[in-house]
């Protein structure tokens, strides 16, 4: 068992537009096509049972359609080997940013939500997402977010304090750290280790694998989730495996699969 907790399997019009950006922005070759079977069906052929498709709101007013367009992928790509999970996405400036997120899961199914801070230039502590942390922590939702605003995807350390203080506020919230917030890994790490609800995934940056030591897995091996950032990284899920085989059985098993499946479980998708 194989669980991808990052993926991005983006409707076509935005899936071209984040590849542009790339070209002007972050240039080098990429590892897979936008191209949604295909980045399936690599994933399948080295062992992922499981992806979680994580959408992002680059603006107000886009996250509805989003969030209907992950549901239909996660239906349209499950297979009996390969699993799709939906995400849904929000933007503070929404009119209703909770309710979205209400609707997405009870209504459509979704069981994660992914923010992204530089996308969608804010910050994880703005006021207007407090609505959204009380449905996250009403229904134990796991929330992937790229806190950093940095053009090419990277973290600052300060930046992570943002989202201390949402952990500080909101404790119960189940908060996923993407890429480890790199370069920023070891502020990550200590975040992690104050807050017993803070994870993080190992999701390479674009070019870049995430340098977090066997001993910190180790140490933390409840609190660390698997991801690729397929079909936009220029590092193999084969790579990505290949990381983990210093570290023990059971860290390795937690990472792939347990942690997320744990987390998955957790989600109250009941009708209010």
């Amino acid at each position: 068992m194989i669980t991808d907790s990052h993926v991005h399997l983006l409707p076509p019009q935005l899936g071209r537009a984040v590849r542009r950006f790339f070209r002007e922005h972050i240039p080098g070759p990429l590892a897979y096509p936008d191209d949604h079977q295909v980045v399936l069906a690599a994933l399948a052929a080295v062992g992922v049972t499981e992806v979680w498709n994580l959408p992002y709101a680059h603006k107000p007013g886009v996250a509805a359609s989003l969030n209907a367009a992950s549901a239909h992928t996660a239906t349209a790509g499950t297979t009996r080997s390969l699993r799709v999970v939906g995400a849904a996405t929000v933007h503070p400036g929404d009119e209703d940013p909770a309710g979205l997120v209400n609707a997405a899961v009870v209504r459509l199914g979704l069981r994660v939500l992914k923010l992204h801070c530089s996308v969608g230039r804010f910050d994880a502590d703005d006021p207007r997402l407090d609505p959204v942390w009380r449905v996250v922590v009403a229904r134990s939702i796991p929330t992937v977010i790229h806190v950093g605003h940095h053009v090419s995807g990277e973290t600052y350390a300060e930046e992570l304090d943002a989202l201390a203080r949402v952990a500080q506020r909101f404790p119960d919230a189940p908060l996923i750290v993407a890429h480890c917030g790199h370069p920023a890994t070891g502020r990550a790490v200590e975040l992690l280790a104050r807050h017993a609800s803070v994870h993080a995934d190992l999701t390479p940056r674009v070019h870049d694998p995430v340098a977090v030591a066997d001993e910190v897995l180790e140490a933390h091996p409840e609190r660390f989730l698997f991801g690729s950032d397929a079909p936009n990284t220029a590092v193999t899920v084969e790579r990505s495996l290949a990381r983990l085989s210093s570290v023990s059985d059971a860290t390795r098993t937690a990472i792939l699969s347990g942690n997320a499946a744990r987390l998955l479980a957790a989600v109250d998708a009941s009708a209010d």
